[in-house]
């Protein structure tokens, strides 16, 4: 069997649509001899998950210090053994056929991203404003997107070749923004996809971690961009590329 693992940091308070997650990724269809294996690690030990994700061989779950999500999908990676590996948090929903496509783009590239589309409070969904085009991400992209901060796609759709994600050292470690900081290291060493078809419902809620005013205070949020940015123009000075 081949495998692709699912990588998702959960957080006392973060922890309420959880088994929607779940519920979402059991309906995924697979293709072949392909099967999903979920890594779910606590930020904290609290036992948040226990009551309501269900004994499935599938799921495997930790706790740790609490860290924050860098961190906590760090520790997931680590006991990840798949082929490859998908970021899911753990307030979305997978949409039908998520993890096909991400299977079927990763026969042909290191790393994906796609589209997603937004779910409000009330139960109604928005497209991303600003989605690319589908196909080959031309190099540096993102990098200019994030520089010029109009990022156009959500890091929370990242798939990718698990060697690649381990080279990388995992999600960077800051109290934010880790997956954009992974998504443009990705991007300065190979080649990656778009995929236009949205892939998750991102939920939109008062106690997901981006909705706290502290999250934005400016210097923080400026240092969380930096942060990668620096890490990916570094990688390219260096010349170190994926094979």
């Amino acid at each position: 069997m081949s495998t692709i693992s699912i990588i998702t940091s959960v957080h006392d308070g973060g922890h309420h649509y959880i088994d929607e997650a779940y519920q979402s990724l059991r309906e995924q269809k697979l293709p072949g001899d392909w099967e999903w294996h979920w890594y779910v690690q606590e930020d904290g030990r609290t036992g948040i998950t226990d009551g309501i994700l269900p004994r499935d061989s599938r799921i495997s779950i930790e706790s740790g210090l609490p860290a924050r999500a860098a961190v906590g999908r760090t520790h997931a990676l680590a006991r990840a053994t798949g082929e490859l590996v998908r970021t899911l948090d753990a307030d979305d929903v997978l949409l039908p056929g998520a993890l096909e496509r991400d299977i079927e783009t990763l026969e042909r590239v290191p790393w994906c991203v796609s589209a997603c589309l937004d779910l409000h409070p009330d139960g109604s969904t928005s497209p991303g404003p600003y989605d690319p085009e589908g196909g080959p991400v031309a190099p540096g992209r993102f990098l200019d997107e994030v520089v010029e901060q109009r990022l156009s796609v959500q890091a929370a759709t990242f798939a990718a070749r698990r060697p690649l994600v381990l080279a990388l050292g995992g999600w960077h470690a800051l109290t934010g923004a880790e997956g954009v900081a992974l998504l443009l290291a990705a991007e300065a060493v190979a080649p990656g996809e778009f995929i236009a078809e949205p892939s998750i419902l991102y939920r939109k809620h008062p106690d997901q971690t981006t909705a706290a005013d502290h999250y934005w205070k400016p210097a923080e949020t400026a240092t969380r961009r930096e942060a990668g940015i620096q890490r990916a123009r570094a990688m390219r000075e260096v010349g170190w590329t994926w094979p």
